[in-house]
């Protein structure tokens, strides 16, 4: 019995590798949008309880008893969408197994933290701190999972994502605050300055988005802001962006201010669903053309197995053959491929798609790693400096302005200076 494995079949086993690897993606898909729903609803009840600890507990508390029942539903049902993403995907790697693990303590926690509300034992500011924290956790699992694609067209997609549902928390963070400002009378400037910085972080994530996003999906964000209640938030906004250190402010206008916040909120989650079902789509079509493909393989093979032995004698060898290329999977002239049907021209055709497809990886994947540099000058500035999370970012921003030059830049200086020797 011949077991000797044959080119045919390790180049037929790569096409139903490509084929499992777009059905791991659908499986991560629905994950993540597992992920932005529980996100949503934790956001939802980050304002409720806001609003309830800014009122002393006379006010939102059975909105928000409301919403933590829909909140125990949804975390059951994450954590049931956790196993099966797990099930099948096998190899996730030891940073989202870690991130999950952080996300699955915080979770197991959320009872003691609502306790603490509800008895009015936690502050304003440490309410919105610990329902980031989580939020901020889901977050990162979601950037994993985008750093872990291996499509382009779904690694793009989910980056857009990504940086639509960090804008997105940005925007419930501001939610909270301006509610707090609005609510307390008059204007304290720390909690202006977290406004100023929450709405620059805002405008960062969202500019990613529109830069990585489709026409369709731009056009949806062009039609929020064009908005008569988008137009109003902006008002708002400007009224707490321009008022005076403990300048009187209306009350009656912290209700108003959460409203709008709600539908600009409301109106990022219709865009989110809408690139979620973009993406299940074009995993459809993609799977759809996999499995043709390898129809179409496993019909070329049949043809080249009919073809005289003599034929296909030295084709590796010929140097005649341009190869070289597809040997280091680089874009390369088509029109020079092999004439002849043989196993040289089928994986000439398959170096082609894949050299292509890392091709287009690359600005998304450029885009990820440099996320990745920005977060770890931040946390050093954060370590070595005694700074916030949101004034590591502040300075790194300012040195950039001041310097002409671009964030990034600013963070590998940051990174080398510190990797010199004292």
């Amino acid at each position: 019995m011949n077991t000797e494995i044959s080119p045919a079949q390790t180049i037929t086993l790569a096409k139903i590798r490509h084929i499992e690897e777009l059905e791991r993606l659908d499986s991560c898909i629905a994950f993540v949008e597992k992920i932005g729903q529980l996100i949503h609803l934790i956001q939802a009840e980050r304002g409720a309880s806001c609003l309830y600890i800014a009122s002393n507990g006379r006010r939102f508390a059975p909105e928000r008893a409301d919403i933590i029942t829909q909140n125990q539903a949804m975390e059951a049902s994450f954590r049931e969408a956790l196993q099966q993403h797990l099930h099948r995907n096998a190899l996730a790697d030891a940073k989202q197994l870690t991130l999950t693990s952080w996300i699955l303590l915080g979770l197991d926690q959320l009872t003691s933290l609502r306790h603490q509300i509800t008895l009015q034992k936690i502050s304003f500011a440490d309410c919105i701190e610990s329902f980031s924290r989580l939020i901020g956790s889901l977050i990162a699992l979601i950037f994993e999972i985008t750093d872990s694609s291996v499509n382009s067209k779904i690694s793009t997609c989910l980056l857009t994502l990504y940086n639509l549902i960090q804008g997105k928390e940005f925007a419930g963070q501001e939610r909270a605050v301006g509610a707090y400002m609005f609510g307390s009378g008059s204007l304290q400037l720390p909690h202006q300055q977290k406004l100023f910085e929450l709405i620059a972080q805002q405008d960062r994530h969202f500019d990613l988005f529109c830069q990585f996003g489709s026409e369709e999906v731009r056009q949806s964000w062009l039609a929020l802001q064009a908005t008569a209640w988008h137009q109003q938030h902006q008002k708002y906004r400007t009224k707490l962006s321009a008022a005076k250190d403990q300048q009187t402010l209306n009350p009656s206008s912290a209700d108003i201010w959460f409203e709008l916040c709600s539908q600009r909120l409301s109106a990022m989650w219709q865009i989110q669903c809408q690139l979620i079902q973009t993406m299940h789509e074009l995993l459809a079509g993609l799977a759809s053309k996999a499995k043709s493909d390898f129809e179409q393989t496993r019909q070329y093979l049949d043809a080249i197995q009919a073809t005289p032995a003599a034929a296909l004698n030295s084709t590796f060898f010929n140097l005649a053959i341009p190869v070289e290329n597809a040997l280091n999977f680089q874009t390369h002239d088509t029109s020079q491929a092999y004439p002849m049907a043989s196993m040289i021209t089928l994986l000439q055709q398959q170096s082609r798609q894949i050299a292509e497809m890392e091709s287009e990886l690359s600005d998304t994947k450029k885009a990820l790693a440099e996320r990745k540099l920005i977060e770890r000058a931040k946390g050093l500035l954060m370590s070595t400096r005694g700074l916030n999370e949101m004034e590591a970012y502040k300075t790194m921003r300012s040195i950039a302005m001041e310097q002409n030059r671009k964030i990034i830049d600013v963070a590998e200086n940051i990174l080398a200076h510190h990797a010199q020797p004292g």
